[in-house]
């Protein structure tokens, strides 16, 4: 349905005032401001004489019978266009709706919430830790396509959001100082009528009818209008601001006006051209709703919100969400993004004495089954895809309370609060491929992450059968993480933003020096338990295979890999390349950057005095060549660890190299330590069944068989 459709009744109404309606209601505005214009534009009158297309859409938009509106309706009666918009004002000044955030206290809740009200004061913002000023333009307002002083998209699409809104709300009803006010009614002046959506004919538009490898918004310079971030204004800052600023003198008739008219062009926009499978969806639809339950009087508000619940159904259940309860993108940065919207709806459902299906709570629990049994045991988010070290804990212990959830609780605490879960420790997450192997809860247990699954719908890296761990404490085998958006698309190690999405910043293999190629989006079925996966008291087991090929090289190259862990002891790592022709190959092994890794023969070994450390002991008939690279910037990125976005420092990378003739098969035994690892020697005895005898010193010998193709491991000799 169109926003500019109305009943017959008003339209007569209308008629009355002599309002012709069109669809874009730009073209009823009697000027193109000039650039300082819009500090001009503080009344009633002036938005009427100037933009009077607004003033048109805000009351073809409106249900002028609902409660409360019977004044309103009478001016219109009446013919009396100004009287009625200064009566609308007066209405959302005094009225009821939204009244969980007219109610809603805000005040500085951090150290630092008055210095950043200030910091906008100034036209500055923080982003990422730093605070940047925003140049402003010959017309005094900010430059809001500024990408800040790396060129960072990222700050750009941030800018817009308007984030920063809470600084000023809180700032003002902290401390009741009208400059707060101020300059939140500026910058909403500012930003509408410096910012209209733009006609349907521009380059605009092109980005949603094409895919984003055809044409991205990075690629027309978009920071301002693109769907996700509308959806984010309207779901966790616009609103929130003008239900805040009501009762402040200095949130002009104008800006009051330009808002309202502005929720409605973002909730036709949203509802038209939003995403689907993508966590995008997510923040288009928590906001579409939220306008919808925000602003009831909107002829719309029923179908916006209805439209957005059932998007948001069909994204949890299946859209973007596997059954196992993890979010399709495979990062557990954009699953959290994704878990929140889904979350933040249902929270304004409920503020709005509204209520979601069970199944859609039930969904929602299931996410979180990823989030605590994912978690690492200090407590922080695995690095996969485009994932920041993040801490887990905070999120995890809320929803334990939320969701009456005892087990997550437990996790989350290392075992001091809550009940243990049912079962083993380890976990596996069937449809997305992602295998969490670990011995225990404690703080010191050993975790790994082994990722077996499709590649993922967004946010991808090149990282299929790489694998993390940690013990003791600490990462010891690391995934890079992502460090920056820039060259957004780019798998290209010489570029920052290609090398750390590539599988040079895995622990994987490299084929003739080329990384992985893209395979399968979304996983068609779960893998099985007892062929491609077992969890037992003993060991764990999981194994996949890569087949779709490296960039740009030619022929058959497929990778398999299956790991064993044996409880409480080390991990077994079992590699295939399976090739046509002979092929140069190299094996990763990616330390943590506060780890001192050394090469002792061909192993190599962190030795860090009272920390956890692990040794790679490789087996197996392959002449290897080794060297640990850190930092390297020529000719390609090498060594380079991203804790959180826009940080990188060097990690030390062991590099296997070898040259192989034809199909190998080589292991590498993993061997964590509370303190200094002791010695280990390994090798393949029986290469049809993969059996490795591994000798660790001061115990007897082990043989693990490490099934490569179909069966289950087998473990001898384990005391």
């Amino acid at each position: 349905m169109n926003i500019f459709t109305i009943s017959p009744a008003y339209l007569f109404i209308l008629s009355i005032l002599g309002i012709v309606f069109v669809v874009n209601d730009n073209n009823k505005d009697r000027q193109e401001s000039p650039a300082a214009a819009w500090q001009d534009i503080t009344t009633t009158e002036d938005v009427w004489n100037q933009y009077p297309g607004k003033i048109h859409t805000i009351f073809s938009s409106l249900n002028i019978d609902y409660p409360g509106l019977e004044p309103v309706k009478t001016a219109l009666e009446n013919s009396d266009t100004l009287s009625a918009a200064n009566l609308l004002l007066d209405y959302y000044r005094s009225g009821e709706s939204a009244k969980w955030l007219r109610e809603k206290s805000y005040e500085y809740s951090d150290p630092d919430d008055q210095e950043q009200a200030e910091n906008v004061l100034q036209n500055k913002i923080t982003r990422t830790g730093a605070t940047v000023e925003i140049p402003t333009t010959d017309g005094g307002g900010w430059d809001w396509n500024y990408t800040g002083p790396d060129q960072d998209d990222e700050f750009g699409y941030n800018l817009n959001r308007h984030r920063y809104f809470f600084h000023l709300l809180n700032g003002w009803h902290e401390t009741e100082n009208a400059e707060y006010a101020e300059k939140f009614d500026q910058i909403v002046r500012d930003w509408i009528l410096n910012n209209p959506l733009t006609e349907k004919g521009d380059r605009f538009w092109e980005v949603h009818r094409t895919t984003t490898q055809e044409l991205d918004w990075r690629d027309i310079g978009e920071v301002i209008w693109r769907d996700i971030d509308a959806g984010i204004r309207m779901g966790e800052s616009w609103p929130q601001a003008f239900f805040g600023f009501q009762q402040a003198d200095e949130f002009t008739p104008a800006a009051r006006l330009l808002m309202i008219h502005s929720f409605i062009i973002h909730a036709d926009y949203l509802q038209e051209y939003h995403q689907v499978h993508h966590n995008w969806a997510t923040m288009e639809m928590n906001g579409l709703s939220y306008i919808g339950l925000t602003f009831p009087e909107f002829q719309q508000s029923e179908e916006w919100i209805d439209y957005a619940l059932e998007v948001m159904e069909a994204e949890i259940n299946g859209g973007q969400v596997y059954p196992d309860g993890v979010q399709m993108e495979l990062a557990t940065n954009t699953h959290w993004v994704a878990l929140s919207r889904f979350e933040n709806l249902v929270e304004n459902f409920r503020e709005a004495s509204r209520a979601v299906p069970d199944s859609y709570l039930q969904h929602i629990e299931g996410m979180y089954d990823y989030l605590a049994y994912s978690m690492r045991p200090d407590g922080f988010q695995p690095l996969n895809n485009d994932s920041d070290r993040e801490d887990l804990r905070p999120r995890v212990l809320r929803a334990s309370e939320n969701y009456d959830r005892s087990d997550w609780k437990f996790i989350a605490t290392n075992g001091e609060e809550g009940v243990e879960p049912d079962g083993l420790p380890s976990r596996v997450f069937p449809w997305a491929g992602l295998h969490v192997m670990r011995n225990g809860w404690d703080r010191m247990s050993h975790w790994a992450f082994f990722k077996t699954g499709p590649y993922g719908i967004g946010h991808q890296h090149r990282d299929k059968l790489h694998l993390s761990v940690h013990a003791y404490g600490r990462d010891l085998l690391v995934d890079s993480g992502r460090f920056t958006h820039e060259d957004y698309f780019s798998f290209d190690p010489t570029v920052w933003r290609g090398y750390f999405r590539s599988t040079f910043s895995q622990n994987a293999i490299l084929v003739d020096g080329a990384g992985q190629d893209v395979w399968e989006r979304i996983a068609e079925e779960p893998h099985e338990e007892g062929r491609d996966y077992i969890n037992t008291g003993e060991l764990d087991f999981a194994r996949g295979t890569f087949s779709d090929g490296y960039e740009g090289i030619e022929g058959q190259a497929d990778h398999t890999r299956a790991v064993v862990y044996v409880k409480d002891r080390y991990w077994v790592v079992v590699d295939r390349l399976t090739t046509d022709r002979p092929r140069e190959i190299q094996t990763l092994w990616r330390y943590a950057p506060d780890a001192n890794a050394v090469i002792e023969e061909l192993q190599v070994v962190s030795n860090d005095q009272g920390k956890g450390n692990i040794r790679v002991v490789p087996s197996g008939d392959i002449h290897w060549e080794l060297e640990i690279i850190e930092g390297q910037t020529e000719p390609y990125y090498q060594g380079w660890y991203s804790r959180t976005y826009g940080e990188k420092e060097p990690n030390p990378t062991a590099i296997y190299s070898a040259n192989i003739e034809g199909d190998s098969v080589f292991a590498w035994i993993l061997v964590p330590a509370d303190g200094l690892v002791p010695e280990v020697q390994s090798t393949i005895v029986n290469e049809d069944n993969v059996d490795v005898e591994i000798q660790v010193a001061g115990e007897q010998p082990v043989v693990v068989t490490v099934p490569l193709d179909d069966g289950l491991p087998e473990i001898n000799n384990l005391n």
